[in-house]
């Protein structure tokens, strides 16, 4: 890999690049009485044509092992219905939010589900069989494992997209809490009747026992008052217990947004309310409450590992 991404870099300063800058900095204070700061920074470098693009990214992390990681190195090349990519590229399947069954390239962030994702290494081909059908094959690495093979076949019905999904990956198991192959089977579809909705139903063959999981979820967009508000409810069942996640944004004008996100499983629960000011097109300022309920287990804990059960946070985000 360290190869690929050398070579990435020597062809990237032969080529005519766009570079980009996004800074983030966090202030929280948790549980009323410790004081936690949190800064991310992403630069790199893009370049793209109708015959391929190519990105090189490199992150910066407070906390992080190590400080400074690669985000992104990877090179996509067209050739008319086939698209080939490799390297550190970010992957991500599924159109559910917490409870997303398709994606096991990415951790979920619960404060902001639809984020950003970091590169995976892998090896990705998807084709295009015709409008209304195409096929996916990747090869990628994760902490546990670095030969793990995902595939995805997905086509059209009337106002519906069907994915059928298959996973060879080697991953924390729910069941045992140990590390063990997994064999998943994943059926999805999400589409439109009056509001728009989602579903996914999964089959995971562990090496110690089978786990079968049901996922569904609606969303709606409309104006109040001439304010546009998106709402999404979300849900999961299956032997090991259930869940909700509720979400809601309501555009207030062009500088404002606010929104809440809450999510239950079992006897744990997050509530999380912000509002975001838009400054300009480069930044953007966050204040926030996170309120947690017996989400310890879920690691959720404050840097003296004492149980976290409120977070205000004010963030900046900038963008170049």
């Amino acid at each position: 890999m360290k190869k690929i991404i050398l070579f990435f870099l020597i062809g990237q300063l032969c080529l005519s690049m766009e570079p980009f800058l996004e800074l983030r900095g966090d202030y929280s204070l948790q549980n009323y009485e410790e004081n936690y700061w949190y800064y991310k920074g992403i630069i790199g470098l893009r370049h793209g044509n109708e015959d391929f693009y190519t990105e090189l990214s490199l992150i910066g992390e407070e906390g992080a092992d190590p400080a400074v990681d690669i985000y992104r190195g990877y090179l996509e090349y067209y050739i008319d219905d086939l698209t080939l990519s490799a390297g550190r590229q970010t992957i991500s399947w599924g159109h559910a939010y917490i409870f997303n069954l398709s994606d096991v390239f990415n951790e979920i962030d619960i404060e902001d589900p639809k984020s950003d994702k970091r590169g995976l290494d892998s090896i990705r081909f998807k084709y295009s069989l015709s409008d209304m059908s195409r096929l996916e094959f990747i090869g990628f690495k994760t902490h546990e494992k670095d030969e793990n093979f995902a595939g995805r076949y997905t086509f059209l019905i009337d106002d519906f997209e069907v994915m059928v999904n298959y996973f060879q990956i080697t991953e924390l198991s729910p069941l045992t809490k140990t590390i063990e192959k997994n064999k998943k089977f994943v059926l999805e579809a999400k589409g439109d009747l009056i509001v728009g909705v989602w579903g996914q139903i999964s089959y995971d063959k562990y090496e110690t026992d089978d786990l079968h999981t049901l996922v569904a979820g609606i969303d709606y967009n409309f104006d109040l008052y001439q304010k546009n508000i998106y709402t999404a409810l979300e849900g999961f069942y299956n032997n090991e217990g259930g869940g909700v996640y509720l979400t809601y944004n309501l555009r207030i004008n062009e500088s404002f947004e606010f929104y809440q996100g809450c999510l239950v499983i079992d006897d744990g629960g997050y509530l999380n309310t912000t509002l975001n000011y838009i400054y300009n097109d480069y930044v953007n300022f966050e204040f926030a409450y996170n309120y947690y309920h017996n989400f310890e287990k879920y690691g959720y804990l404050t840097q003296e590992e004492k149980k976290l059960t409120s977070e205000i946070v004010f963030r900046t985000k900038m963008f170049f």
